[in-house]
């Protein structure tokens, strides 16, 4: 699963640090919620994927389609409606502008390892497909995303935080090891369910493991 993992919640971190007023549980739901929503969307048939069962790597999974969750402007569009429920829940506007602010984080630090995938619009044939591409040189992505997360979490995070911070993120960024080196010969999670199955368990315990940190 090499998912853009822990370099969002690298996000989360720099927004809880500009806002320390807020708490930690929306924040980190937000930088991950493009990925929470999208293995829903592919269980409903919506969105679309391809996975490569004899290629362990990030290259062997390709996304054919996902507007909704993954665009920038339908996707930044639509993730106003769970800003304004966050707002409403925690009664503070500044959580929604927050939440909201957070899902379109993970647009921007998806552009960087997306092999030319992500939806500018979201609509029409003639929609743009952007991405950098680190992706395609695995090693020097694993070590770069653990980097940015350390680096950020060193350089903003109270002392008190760093051991839960860059152990725990480690531990979960080892989860997504073999995405990177490739020590499986076929892909472990070799279809489109188990794939988005596995993003949203990983997600899940990496929310749970940033709210804990960050405290």
């Amino acid at each position: 699963m090499a998912l853009v993992y822990i370099g969002h919640f690298a996000a989360a971190a720099a927004i809880l640090v500009v806002a320390p007023e807020a708490p930690a549980l929306p924040v980190a739901v937000a930088v991950a919620w493009p990925d929470l929503v999208w293995p829903a969307l592919v269980f409903a048939g919506k969105e679309r994927l391809k996975v490569d069962r004899d290629n362990p790597l990030q290259t062997g999974v390709e996304f054919t389609s996902y507007p909704y969750s993954h665009s920038l402007v339908l996707g930044g569009a639509l993730s106003l409606l769970p800003a304004l429920l966050a707002g409403l829940i925690y009664q503070s506007a500044l959580v929604g502008v927050l939440f909201w602010i957070g899902v379109l984080s993970h647009w921007l630090l998806d552009a960087v390892v997306h092999l030319r995938d992500l939806p500018i619009r979201g609509w029409g044939r003639s929609d743009r497909r952007i991405g950098l591409g680190l992706w395609s040189r695995p090693r020097l992505a694993f070590v770069l995303e653990y980097a940015f997360f350390a680096a950020t979490a060193l350089l903003l995070a109270p002392p008190s935080m760093l051991v839960g911070l860059l152990g725990g993120g480690l531990l979960l960024h080892l989860f997504n090891i073999n995405s990177f080196f490739g020590f499986t010969k076929s892909n472990p999670f070799g279809t489109p369910k188990r794939f988005a199955l596995l993003a949203l368990v990983g997600y899940a315990f990496a929310i749970a493991w940033f709210t804990m940190a960050w405290q």
